[in-house]
């Protein structure tokens, strides 16, 4: 019998269907019939092109179509930050968050994968990784032994992050980017497209080249 779970998906951008997409293969494979409702503050109500689903109407929505029964949100975001705001926005509502693995990842055993979390097609993750809360390893993107990926950071699709490395939280690596073995990425830090992380990177500072080199450090918010 197939058993229908109503998915509320924040986010109606490419990246939103492309975790949608991951969501419904994976419940497909498991005999399960997913039905996918979009939200979003900017794109209008309607069919997306995809046919993956219908964007209901803005964030504001969700409220409406909260049946905890049967309904979990699924994070159609990638940016760390983006990220973090849409989590908290939404807490109000006491919903769980889907953690969506694409039937077509590689997960290795001794693997930790916390809640809103996104592993795409063709990612590999392998042997005693822990992965955060709300972490993004898209299309690609590796995560070798012994590595931790803290909350909201967010691989951008071919990255490489070698072994036992640590990735701070809300961090960003740029498609293609790599981290060689043992160093650490520090919180709110970007490693840009393609760059090549040689030594440990300092908290809030964006990276570029090969070897990384920093650009700036990332203002912080008056507290």
């Amino acid at each position: 019998m197939l058993v229908c779970v109503r998915y509320l998906v924040v986010g109606a951008g490419g990246h939103a269907e492309e975790v949608a997409w991951s969501l419904v293969e994976h419940e497909r494979a498991r005999g399960e019939s997913p039905e996918a409702v979009f939200f979003d503050d900017v794109r209008p109500p309607g069919p997306l092109s995809s046919g993956l689903g219908a964007i209901a109407g803005p964030l504001d929505a969700v409220a409406d179509y909260a049946d905890r029964r049967a309904t979990l949100l699924v994070l159609g975001v990638g940016l760390p930050r983006l990220k973090q705001r849409l989590v908290a926005r939404l807490a109000p509502l006491g919903l769980s968050w889907a953690t969506v693995v694409h039937p077509r990842a590689i997960v290795g055993p001794n693997v930790e994968i916390g809640p809103g979390s996104y592993v795409a097609a063709g990612a590999i993750v392998t042997v005693n990784v822990r992965l955060g809360a709300f972490v993004t390893v898209n299309l690609h993107a590796q995560v070798a032994h012994d590595g931790i990926v803290d909350a909201y950071a967010t691989l951008h699709p071919n990255a490489r992050v070698a072994g036992n490395v640590r990735v701070g939280e809300a961090a960003e690596l740029g498609t293609g980017a790599i981290v060689l073995p043992g160093l650490t990425v520090g919180a709110g830090t970007v490693l840009g497209a393609g760059a090549v992380a040689l030594e440990a990177l300092e908290d809030g500072v964006t990276y570029v080249g090969a070897p990384a080199r920093p650009v700036h450090r990332r203002a912080r918010r008056p507290a």
